[in-house]
């Protein structure tokens, strides 16, 4: 097999009714498995708990974690293999992410920074025109008392 290393998605679906010391644990141990087999790790995203669409291996509630990783191809199959095994992981998906997935994923992220910041800076002026008005209201009636 080549080594070349590919950027990938991979996502976990833990199963929801384990308490979250233990749902560590096993991210834990697949972290220090990808390490341990050349993988490196860009980022961890635990999205959390949720209600499955349907019924997997008769559970109901998934934790949802999303690895985004640099890794040789051998790796990722390695890995699916051993979340096929494991009783604890519900599914698995691993996407192969192109340069053009990872440039349209960026620039999504930073027009979503750029939204927040501008809903952020709305609210902000909001609350400080609300402020202000309350203190014309406190002044007109101080001046009526008067």
């Amino acid at each position: 097999m080549d080594n070349v290393k590919r950027n990938y998605e991979i996502y976990i679906i833990v199963d929801g009714n384990f308490e979250d010391p233990t749902v560590e644990e096993i991210i834990s141990k697949y972290e220090k498995l990808m390490v341990k087999n050349g993988t490196e790790i860009i980022n961890i995203d635990r999205m959390g708990r949720k209600r499955l669409a349907y019924p997997i291996k008769k559970k109901v509630n998934g934790y949802y974690v999303c690895f985004e990783v640099l890794a040789p191809a051998d790796v990722v199959g390695k890995l699916e293999k051993t979340f096929r095994i494991d009783e604890n992981i519900l599914r698995n998906l691993a996407i192969v992410m192109s340069k053009r997935d990872l440039k349209d994923k960026q620039e999504y992220f930073i027009k979503k920074a750029a939204t927040f910041a501008a809903y952020e800076a709305q609210k902000a002026a909001e609350e400080k025109a609300k402020e202000i008005e309350s203190v014309k209201v406190v002044d007109t009636e101080v001046s009526k008392t008067e």
